[in-house]
This record gives structure tokens, sequence and C-alpha cells, in this order.
């Protein structure tokens, strides 16, 4: 059996290919968001964000890297958002159960790897119980990433920005120029100087985000709903940071096709024994 698979999407195959699958079959699950980005952005900007890289990705990965990509979960859990028209959002249980459900008909499939690509900042905690679970219930190896986590191009942006700008800032903006340009008004971008950049200089340790953050909606921290500088947004960085992600997101791919699923052992009442 080749490590090269039928279709690059999970939608595109026929059922009986799900059976001559590779062994090693890493299923790709990105998930979203629909909710405001300021007003300069689309509702649409996570979902976009996502949909756009993942294509990109797998239209440069190596022919006998085994990954598939299921479709995109549009909708998360954006409830810090609703003060805002237009967002939508799961309740943290909904999506919870979507999120295991899904996972479940993947093990079914026969797929053990499995991937939780995310790209909202509110639903990490989310993903990261959905991955023990499906570990607990299915015996899957199932790995949490957001984009974000493979790091900016050195230089390209602040440290303050990589810090605050964390909603609709120059990264994000950035990323919409270069994928989604007929989606962004930059007419309306500006540098959205958010509370948790003030806080910095009255406070050490409490902060919105961090090791050390408080429960938020969006309005608290600006009352645009955006936060960073949007006004200096281009799409060559965002072509850059979306060079970046991708080569490390490929990178992140092989090492889970290569993982030795041996370690992942049936959870058993003996097992400590």
């Amino acid at each position: 059996m080749t490590n090269t698979l039928p279709r690059r999407y999970w939608q595109d195959m026929i059922s009986r290919e799900f059976r001559e699958l590779p062994d090693n079959t890493v299923a790709v699950l990105p998930v979203g968001a629909i909710e405001q980005h300021g007003p300069h952005l689309p509702v649409s900007v996570d979902s976009c964000i996502n949909a756009g890289l993942l294509e990109r990705a797998l239209e440069r990965a190596p022919a006998d890297l085994p990954v598939t990509a299921l479709p995109l979960q549009a909708v998360g859990k954006s409830d810090e958002h609703i003060a805002y028209p237009g967002t939508l959002t799961l309740s943290a249980d909904t999506l919870l159960h979507v999120l295991l459900d899904l996972g479940a008909s993947v093990a079914r499939a026969g797929v053990r790897r499995l991937v939780l690509l995310n790209s909202h900042g509110g639903q990490p905690q989310i993903l990261d119980i959905v991955a023990r679970e499906l570990r607990r219930t299915h015996n899957l190896f199932v790995v949490c990433v957001a984009w974000g986590r493979f790091g900016c191009p050195e230089g390209l942006f602040t440290p303050e920005e990589l810090k605050y700008g964390i909603h609709g800032g120059d990264v994000e903006t950035s990323l919409m120029c270069y994928l989604r340009p007929d989606l962004v008004r930059m007419e309306r971008a500006e540098n959205f100087v958010s509370w948790p950049e003030e806080m910095a200089k009255e406070y050490k340790w409490l902060q919105a985000e961090g090791r050390v953050g408080f429960g938020w909606h969006a309005h608290d921290l600006h009352p645009a709903g955006a936060c960073g500088d949007a006004s200096g947004a281009t799409a060559e960085k965002g072509r850059l940071v979306a060079d970046k992600y991708i080569e490390g997101f490929l990178e992140l791919m092989a090492e889970v096709a290569r993982y030795p699923l041996e370690r992942i052992r049936p959870v058993t009442p003996d097992l400590g024994r």
C-alpha cells in the first residue's frame, strides 16, 4: 500500500476508497468561526483564513504525505462577540459534541490520526477536551493546533502588535488582504488600541490573555470589536505570514503521520498494574 491518497478532501472520496487508505493517514478538521472582526473585515475572517491556508497547504504537500481535509466546521463558539450583529455561535457544549461526533465518524472510517486545526482564539480549551475524550473513547491520536502557533516571520510585526493585535489587527488583516482582498475595507482600518495594552502600564500580572487572564467580551477590549493596528496591513505581509504558517503546518503533518501509534494504547482497567 502506498502513502498516496486518492483525493485530498475527505468529502471527495468514494466510500470504498476509505478501506484502502494508508495506515498513517492524517485527517485534518479545520475549525473556524463566524464573528465580527471590527469595521473593516467580514464576519467570515477566521473561517476564510483557515480554509484559504489549508487549501494552499494541501496544494504544496508532497504527494506521499497522506493528509486529507475534512469539511470546514465554519461556526464555532463565538459568544464573546454576540453584542455585534452577524456573529453566529454555538454553545461550548454544542461545539464539544459536534466535534466528538465528527471524531467518532473519522474513527469509524479506520483513520486513527486526527488534527484539530483551529483559527479562533475563543475555543482552544474545547478542542483540548475533545482531543482527550476521543483518545479515551476511540483510541485516536488527536493533535490540537492553531495556525498562529507556527509563528510569524521575524521582524515583520512589532512585539506589541503580536501581543495585543489579537483580533482584526495587522496579522489577520494582512492575511485577509492576501487571501480574500475582495472582502477587506482598508479605508475603515485603523489602529484599534485595546484596553489590555493600556492595562499593561498599570498591572504586572493581570491581563485579558496570557498566563493570567480573565473572562471578557469583545467590547470590553475595544468598542469597535477589534484589537491591533490594522492600518498598515498589506497583502505582501499576508503572503509572508501564510508561507511561514504553511511551512510549519506541513512539517507538523509529517510528524503526525510518522508518530508510532503503538504508543496510544487502549484504556483498560488493569493498565497500571
